[in-house]
Formats: C-alpha cells, structure tokens, sequence
C-alpha cells in the first residue's frame, strides 16, 4: 500500500468540482459535486439522531438500491429543521443535477452540513450548480475536500493504492468535521471512492467495518449530528478480478479501506474545534467488548477530564471518578489506571509516581489512557481531543 496524491478523486473515473454560491458569508467555496463517469455500487451510512435534516432522509431513500453515480454536497446550511421545504430544495438540487449530468435522478445523492433552522438559499444553490457542472475535473479533489468545510481549520483528504493481482486499484476520500462528534454510525461528512471490481455485499460489509473501527471510535463534544453521512463510491474501472468478500483479495482491499478511514477519523480529532491534544481511551481486560466500550465513550467524553488535558493537569481521580459513573460495574480494587505508560492507580489506589513525569506526558501532543479492569478479556478504544476556551469561543460564535 502506498500514500498517493489526488485525495477523492485519485481513482479512476472520478471527477469533482467547487464553487461559492453565496450560502456563507465569506467568499470561501460552498457548494461541491463529486462525479463518477460510470456508475457506480453504493455503500452507505447516515445518522441516528432522531431529528434528520432533509438531505439525509432523501439520500438515505436513494441509497436503499445501492448505485449511485454523483453527490452534491453543500456547507453552510444544514437544510434541517427549516419547514418543509427541506426534502423538496433537496430533490430539486439532485434534480438539477442530474439534468445537467444526463442521469437519472435516482443516481445522485445530496449532503448538506452547517446551521440548522435556516432554509437553504436554492435559488443561489440552482446558479451555482450550472458552473459547478461546468467547472467538473480531476485536479479538483483538494478543493472539493475544502469547499465542505465549515468550523474546519484544514481541509481532509487522503488517498492510497495497491496492487492486486497485478492490477492497481485506488481508494481516495475527503471529509469535514471538527464539531458535534459523537457519531453512532459514521462522520459529519465523508466520502470515498475506488475504482476496485468488488461485489455489493463485499463492498458494504467492508465498509461497515471499516466505519465501525474508525469514525465511531472518536468524540469531541459527545454531541450528534442531524447531518452525519458517510458514502462509498466504487466504479470498478480499474479492471481487477472481481474481489469476492472473505477472500485474500478482500482482506488486502479492507486493510487499505481500514487505513484510509482511521486516517480521516483521526484528523478529525486532531482538527477538533479548539483542540489541542490527541488523547486515546484504552479499555481493556473488561468483561465484554460492549462495557468495555460504554466506559471508553464515558471517560472520553467527559468535560472533566477533557478540561484536565487542555490545562495540562494529571489529575487521575477524574478519570478513576468517570470510570465509576459510567454505568458500568466494576471493582474498585482491581482497578489500574495508567497516564502513558506511566501507572498512577493501582488496585484502586494511588501509587507513587513522581507529577514531573506526568506533567511532562501531558504536555505532549498525544496523549494515552489506558484502563485495565481486570475483570475479563475484551478491550474496546475511543480517539478525542482536549476541550478549550477555543472551543467555547467557536460555538458561542457560530452563527456570526
């Protein structure tokens, strides 16, 4: 596997274009479309937030057949809890689209991320899809991973090659997310591309897993999206021998879809808004994957102990104080609780290390806790960042 150059649109076949319309204040691009020249299997996740913006539930409609061949993708504006309007402005800019494209309206999907409650501006939206169309090119992946943006400080794309059989096949994507993290199903946006020959069933399966190792292992604020949605695009015209689920073939294409998704999720966390350090929840020896996992998500989305980080503070008891008010049984007396690889409780009990070497661990960049419950053989992990005052700032700010 080898880092390429290209991000979503590095495969074959794909081609991607950005423009502003006008939905954000400043002249930034806010309006994107993704293109496959064929099309294309779908693989698809979206949100479990009960309120769902109007995007999601049409392209959620859409991807039931599992082909699609385009997305529009807006930022700016969540086109959700804006009246009715919203699943109707949605269909009209996959209708337009389409027309545009000479698809059928099935084939094209819509995303929107940004302020809830405020219709979306479809007019500016329907102008801008005309050069949007125009404007479609396989140089443009960096500027449609730019032009989804909204609190984002940088731009998310990656893009990796492998060589299967004799055939190179190329899996590339982009994302946005920096707030509101704490998915249960994906991201706030993703999207990704191949141009591998898989089977449906092998491709969502993989997909599936990858989504669950990666974006629903990271948190910010603990707080969902009503936007989350994350999609699989793949055109097979890389001309490899089509992969069959549970084969080598599989195993080699789900390795570099794995790296691809970890590397999104992880520069989501590391562009978390405020954000400072890179902190990883290691659950382990508990006495099912499930509990395991329960006190990971409680301990890192703990405002508590994100604060602990941001100030640099290696203040334990926190996070023995969260493990305890996780909802979880456990023993106190079989407790450990490491800060790196430093143990700072033991058995439920403080041990001696010295704070110099804490406080020098916590002024790091990344930072790892690690609690062993010693109660059972499962281990689960959750990536989040540090909370600030820049985070405060940012949400205080967000409509302005």
């Amino acid at each position: 596997m080898k880092l390429i150059k290209g991000g979503i649109v590095a495969p074959k076949g794909f081609s991607a274009a950005a423009v502003n319309c006008g939905i954000k204040k400043s002249d930034r691009d806010d309006l994107a479309l993704l293109f496959s020249e064929e099309l294309c299997l779908l693989a698809a996740h979206f949100t479990t937030n009960n309120i769902r913006s109007g995007s999601v539930i049409l392209s959620e409609k859409k991807a039931r057949a599992g082909f699609a061949q385009a997305v529009i993708v807006n930022s700016g504006n969540a086109n959700c809890c804006s009246g009715k309007t919203e699943i109707r402005d949605a269909e009209e800019m996959a209708a337009l689209v389409s027309k545009r494209l000479v698809l059928t309206k099935s084939k094209v999907l819509v995303a929107s991320t940004g302020i809830i409650g405020k219709p979306l501006p479809i007019r500016a939206i329907k102008k801008g899809i005309i050069f949007l169309v125009k404007g479609l090119d396989r140089t443009k992946g960096t500027r449609f991973s730019k032009a989804i943006m909204t609190t984002d400080t940088v731009h998310k794309e990656i893009a990796v090659k492998i060589n299967i059989k004799g055939n190179v096949i190329k899996i590339g994507a982009a994302a946005k997310g920096s707030g509101m993290i704490c998915p249960n199903m994906a991201t706030m946006l993703a999207f990704f591309t191949t141009d591998a020959v898989i089977e449906k069933s092998a491709l969502k399966i993989a997909f599936r897993e990858c989504v669950a190792g990666s974006f629903n292992r990271i948190t910010v604020d603990g707080d969902m999206s009503t936007n989350d949605s994350a999609f699989l695009f793949a055109n097979a015209l890389a001309g490899n021998r089509c992969i069959k689920k549970g084969s080598s073939d599989y195993f080699k294409f789900l390795k570099a879809l794995k790296f691809v998704s970890l590397g999104l999720a992880k520069k989501i966390v590391l562009d978390g808004e405020g954000a400072t350090k890179f902190v990883e929840i290691i659950v382990k020896n508990a006495a099912s994957q499930k509990k395991a996992n329960i006190i990971a998500r409680h301990v890192a989305d703990s405002s508590l102990i994100k604060t602990m980080i941001a100030g640099g503070d290696p203040n334990w008891g926190r996070v023995a104080a969260s493990i305890g008010s996780s909802g979880v049984s456990v023993k106190r007396d079989k407790v450990d609780v490491y800060f790196g690889k430093k143990l700072v409780m033991k058995n439920g009990v403080s041990t001696s290390v010295a704070r110099n070497a804490l406080l020098n661990i916590f002024k790091k960049k990344e930072i790892r806790i690690i609690i062993d419950l010693k109660s059972g053989k499962s281990s689960d992990k959750i990536w989040t960042c540090d909370l600030t005052e820049e985070y405060v700032r940012i949400n205080a700010e967000y409509e302005t």
